[in-house]
């Protein structure tokens, strides 16, 4: 299977295929907000971070932001691939990752972020360890000056995979449980850590805010 993905004609087909489930998942699907969102989402440029986990709410969290959306990756065939299912939900790419191409990506997302763009950042990617803030977050919130927004996602209904991530693949007809957090205040690893933490377990349905709360 690998090897046939490697095709490109074959990667772009198969973008398209996955891209028309997601396109599906998100029509059918109810959203709730379990937390107010905040309101630097709807002015303008902000960071988005969330669990590598929670990365196939991003199209979702991002309706509210009037800015076009970015994110940083893979130069590698996967990277293709995934960058080619981006384009579908209308969010663009800057090419790297924290191996290969770190220090030319981490600049090419302070550059997108100056000039207008918002970006997410899965700050635990793109290997893990799951759940562990790494740096790269904050310092590039440092350089722009963006407020760096903690958010979650979760659908009631997915398939949830034995990856390295536990990565969740939402059902069509499911309920997307969205959480934003406050925007960073301090701009620390350990900081955005408990945040997001926080906000996984009211994502994940486990609060009674989130049967409270209206829909989009």
């Amino acid at each position: 299977m690998k090897r046939l993905l490697r095709h490109p004609r074959v990667n772009a087909c198969m973008a398209g295929l996955v891209a028309a489930y997601g396109h599906l998942v998100f029509a059918t699907c109810r959203i709730r907000l379990v937390t107010p969102v905040p309101t630097e989402v709807s002015k303008g440029p902000v960071i988005f971070a969330l669990w590598h986990q929670h990365i196939c709410a991003v199209p979702l969290l991002a309706r509210r932001n009037p800015a076009p959306l970015l994110g940083l990756m893979s130069a590698s065939r996967d990277g293709t691939f995934t960058r080619a299912l981006a384009r579908y939900f209308k969010i663009g790419a800057v090419v790297g990752s924290s191996s290969k191409g770190a220090v030319s990506g981490a600049r090419g997302l302070v550059v997108a972020a100056r000039n207008g763009h918002s970006l997410f950042i899965t700050p635990d990617g793109p290997r893990g360890p799951a759940g562990v803030a790494k740096q790269g977050v904050t310092e590039i919130a440092r350089l722009t000056g963006h407020p760096v927004i903690p958010c979650a996602g979760w659908p009631s209904r997915g398939h949830t995979f034995g990856s390295w991530d536990s990565f969740r693949l939402p059902y069509p007809f499911t309920t997307f449980y969205l959480a934003y957090g406050a925007p960073l205040e301090t701009l620390t690893p350990e900081a955005l850590q408990t945040a997001l933490h926080t906000l996984n377990p009211q994502a994940c349905g486990t609060t009674p805010l989130a049967t409270r709360t209206p829909k989009l």
